[in-house]
């Protein structure tokens, strides 16, 4: 008999949501919190620095920030720093460039997904990198009368 691994709860677990782009932020923020885990959010490289003391259990991070450093910049700060550092994933609207396959082929980061965002795609992404369940879907909208 096949046991299924013990998966934490998403509510147990804290997620930095790094992105410049306030709406994005927003709808992250939502989808993020929706699957139950406990959110923290920077606009700028140089808040998420700032975040990153609080040591998040993960990062979903974008790549163009303003502020002294930027994605890039993040993920060179905590390759050079050493020791533990939560999964990384990359949202990013640029695709093609020499930077952007780089990050892809960075250690640290567990997913690269580009924008426009596939919300299963990161939610599952997010539960897969964290050993965290996912909630049951939502049941059907039924208006009462």
């Amino acid at each position: 008999m096949r046991m299924e691994p013990d998966l934490a709860d998403p509510k147990t677990k804290r997620v930095l949501i790094v992105d410049d782009d306030v709406s994005v932020l927003t709808l992250l923020e939502i989808l993020v919190h929706r699957d139950g885990f406990q959110i923290e959010t920077a606009e700028s490289g140089d808040q998420a620095l700032q975040r990153l003391e609080g040591k998040p259990d993960a990062v979903v991070l974008d790549l163009v920030l303003p502020g002294s450093t930027d994605g890039f910049g993040i993920l060179k700060l905590l390759a050079e720093k050493g020791g533990p550092v939560p999964p990384i994933i990359v949202v990013t609207g640029h695709s093609g460039s020499k930077a952007v396959d780089e990050v892809e082929k960075n250690p640290l980061v567990v997913a690269l997904i580009r924008k426009p965002i596939h919300q299963d795609l990161l939610l599952e992404t997010l539960h897969k990198a964290l050993k965290t369940r996912r909630p049951p879907p939502p049941g059907p909208y039924v208006k009462k009368r």
